[in-house]
């Protein structure tokens, strides 16, 4: 028996795309206003959404903070097949994004003139940048609302969801933006409320999908719940640092590169920026797919598929990185010409600038891969290390020492060595976290005792009868081996065999080109099998009570389809069926 990794492949596969359009699609909507701002309210309107980018990027890292952050931990929840917990979460998160909002809200209404002040020391943008925060500043609920469905849905196996919200929302921004400030004439104002109202309605539309339609989130009482407050934030501190380092990194580059390269490489490098748009979104994408996917594996403590999933984003991550870089390497120059930087001083500078960034974005899918991975396996301080060290601490005095030996080129391969610094300090964080703690191994830090002594098997089975007897045939050995006694040992057999035929039958309906997957751990106080799946949803436990109600006598039920399953209830101590990561997930505990 062997376990073929297709179900890890199909999730991580059914997660990828969607994640990257959804990101991709805030991405082309945070572009396109800044476009049409320049385009048809002029130059200064431009500027002006530049510096309100600050309080932008505010609203969106407190959202992701708090929706991050929960949903990581109701992913582990529900792997643990902890389902009250993850809704509390859920509960929690929702009150939250009201609070936060409400309270955003209402302090920046009353501080608006100070705030403005703030974001603009030039007179001739305040009124600018005062009509753009008059119609975001009402709209915080709306901006942070966003991330709490895009969240949750992957936890449900629904990712495509978030990228419809994600598109919905980019498409209407953009419909908005132009009605608003070309027909409408409602200049910054209306390019706020465009963002704000694009928000709304596709939060609106989407938001009844975590309810129906396959949609397993109710609310629950969250009775004392500043312990998990504590949680959400701590656990969600990762990628919102990595927003507020961002804003500071810029910030700082800008000024240096301004004073070694002069306004043409500022440009440059807001070029750069906007060419790896596609690539953060890859980045993004692959990283926030192991969120979710890690989350339920390790609230089961699957460390196999643990590993799998992990390998198999590094495999994406290096090899679609490299095919990125290796494109703009060969494209530098059309690239630049289509971007209308087409001088030969702007040449001069634009074309390195892109080709020596770019080596760094491999750097950068590892490292953003190890910061989720981090943070949701509950090692949250590591996470924000390597946030910590990318974002800004080795960034800024490499770039600096750079300019100063290689002049502005310097500043790009900075990036390059950045990267290089915090995946080293990141190999030394862990080793000296593995001496703390014996038992656990590598750079995942996962205990693999249970594998190492015998007490874990991972198999998968194909959708076919003959391949369900094999199965339930082999699995004595590993009884024998792990010294489970002789009913203890028919059980596992028998619901090997039962629950498999039970999905073959109703899940997959003569399809014999699908697999199961069986794991089974055995503990001193408990032995739990989990059977997953694809496919059309199955609750065999709701399919057994109906049954009972149609059987007319107890010898019906018994000489029906059900008696095996029949036999597994009650011989087991429970058994649960569950539907995390979007699967059909059968638990029985012996």
């Amino acid at each position: 028996m062997h376990d073929n990794d297709y179900l890890v492949n199909h999730s991580f596969q059914r997660y990828l795309i969607p994640s990257i359009l959804a990101i991709l699609g805030g991405n082309i909507s945070f572009m396109v206003d800044h476009i049409i701002a320049g385009q048809v309210l002029g130059s200064d309107a431009l500027a002006a959404m530049s510096l309100v980018n600050p309080l932008f990027f505010l609203l969106t890292t407190l959202g992701t903070l708090v929706c991050v952050g929960s949903s990581t931990l109701a992913s582990v929840s529900m792997g643990s097949e902890d389902r009250s917990t993850a809704n509390k979460l859920f509960t929690l998160t929702m009150l939250l994004i009201l609070l936060l909002g409400t309270v955003f809200s209402i302090i920046g209404f009353i501080f608006i003139e100070p705030l403005v002040k703030l974001l603009s020391n030039d007179p001739e943008l305040y009124d600018l940048v005062y009509a753009y925060c008059r119609g975001l500043i009402p709209g915080a609920i709306c901006i942070m609302a966003v991330y709490l469905p895009l969240n949750y849905f992957r936890i449900e196996g629904r990712a495509f969801l978030g990228m419809i919200m994600f598109l919905i929302m980019a498409a209407l921004d953009i419909i908005l933006d132009l009605w608003f400030t070309v027909v409408m004439g409602m200049g910054m104002l209306g390019l706020a409320l465009a963002t704000v109202i694009s928000a709304l309605l596709a939060v609106a539309v989407m938001s009844p999908f975590l309810f129906i339609k396959g949609g397993g989130y109710r609310f629950a009482p969250i009775g004392q719940s500043l312990r998990l407050v504590y949680a959400i934030a701590i656990t969600g501190s990762p990628p919102a640092l990595n927003n507020l380092y961002s804003v500071v990194r810029t910030f700082v580059l800008n000024m240096l590169i301004l004073a070694v390269g002069g306004p043409i490489a500022v440009a440059s490098f807001a070029f750069v920026n906007s060419v790896n748009t596609l690539a953060q979104a890859i980045i993004s994408g692959i990283s926030q797919t192991v969120s979710p996917l890690v989350g339920v594996f390790y609230g089961e403590r699957d460390v196999l598929s643990i590993k799998k999933v992990v390998f198999l984003a590094f495999r994406y991550g290096i090899i679609t990185m490299a095919i990125f870089s290796i494109s703009v390497s060969l494209f530098a120059k059309p690239i630049c010409l289509a971007f209308n930087l087409s001088s030969p001083e702007q040449l001069r500078i634009a074309v390195p600038a892109l080709i020596i960034s770019s080596i760094s974005l491999l750097g950068a899918v590892v490292n953003n891969i190890f910061i989720y991975y981090y943070m949701t396996i509950g090692r949250t301080s590591i996470a924000n290390r390597i946030t910590l060290f990318r974002g800004f601490l080795f960034i800024i005095p490499a770039a600096g020492a750079m300019a100063q030996a290689m002049g502005i080129h310097g500043i790009w391969a900075a990036f390059s060595i950045s990267e290089l610094l915090t995946l080293l300090m990141t190999i030394l964080t862990v080793r000296k976290t593995l001496l703390k703690e014996p038992d656990l191994r590598g750079l995942l830090l996962l205990n693999y005792r249970d594998v190492a002594e015998g007490r874990f098997i991972a198999f998968s089975v194909d959708s076919n009868n003959q391949s369900v007897l094999e199965s339930s045939d082999k699995i004595s050995e590993f009884c024998t081996s792990c010294k489970l006694n002789s009913k203890q040992s028919m059980v596992i057999s028998l619901a090997i065999e039962e629950i498999l035929l039970l999905m073959v039958q109703h899940i997959f309906a003569g399809n014999k080109n699908k697999s199961i997957d069986v794991r089974i751990f055995v503990r001193d106080d408990v032995t739990t099998m989990r059977f997953r799946c694809a496919g059309r949803k199955f609750n065999p436990l709701d399919y057994y009570q109906q049954a009972m109600e149609n059987a007319n006598t107890s010898e019906a039920l018994a000489l029906g389809e059900s008696m095996g399953l029949q036999m597994i209830t009650k011989m087991t101590k429970q058994v649960d069926y569950t539907t995390s990561l979007g699967l059909n997930n059968i638990i029985i505990r012996i």
